[in-house]
């Protein structure tokens, strides 16, 4: 006869799955925190545990290693990202250009107003291995498929699929430098100038995706 399996216990009336769920998103706060300020490579799994208020068990029971947890984040804030574009996208008018300029002005507003997501994306994703790399790299193309869907319209019919992907990419590359330039302070100029900026780069990239090769 097959003893059944006892029951999980509830403490203060929360579950076992909703506690471990509960520590996973602070140990992926506390990743992002560090991660994103002393680096990941300056970073231990007893710095994420101190962080997070958790012991170290606590860390393996959702993670098996430090690389493990950068992915989580770097999956979270990807994410979160995408929402926060789409969001914008969706609440501006649907024609060209108001859409795209609020693509743009959401994602460019996204990672000024909260410098730890543009560190993390284009520089902590790139330091450590070629694993974390082709991760950040199939993450990208969840923002170079957004653009190249929007962009579509705004090219003639008749332009080939690889030219309006090469021109999406071109766009996020685009904006790229400028961004890091301005997290790192290289240039010193106000968030809304660097918005207008890459709205800027947006629509003359556009318009040349749109010429022939």
């Amino acid at each position: 006869m097959t003893t059944p399996n006892p029951p999980v216990r509830a403490y203060a009336g929360v579950g076992a799955s909703e506690r471990i769920a509960a520590r996973r998103t602070k140990l992926v706060e506390a990743g992002l925190k560090l991660f994103t300020t002393q680096g990941y490579m300056a970073t231990g799994v007893k710095d994420l545990c101190r962080e997070a208020g958790l012991t170290d068990r606590y860390f393996y029971e959702s993670f098996a290693n430090r690389e493990e947890l950068l992915l989580a984040v770097f999956d979270a804030v990807t994410e979160q990202l995408l929402h926060r574009i789409r969001q914008a996208a969706a609440a501006a008018p649907q024609t060209s250009p108001e859409r795209e300029v609020a693509t743009v002005d959401a994602l460019v507003r996204e990672l000024t107003a909260d410098p730890r997501t543009a560190r993390l994306l284009f520089v902590e994703m790139h330091g450590v291995n070629n694993v974390v790399r082709q991760h950040a790299r199939a993450g990208i193309q969840h923002f170079v498929d957004l653009v190249a869907s929007m962009i579509r319209e705004n090219l003639p019919p008749d332009t080939p699929d690889t030219q309006v992907r090469m021109t999406a990419l071109s766009v996020i590359g685009a904006m790229e430098q400028p961004l890091l330039a301005w997290h790192f302070k290289e240039v010193d100029i106000p968030a809304e100038r660097l918005i207008a900026h890459c709205v800027q780069i947006f629509d003359a990239l556009v318009r040349a995706g749109g010429s022939p090769a």
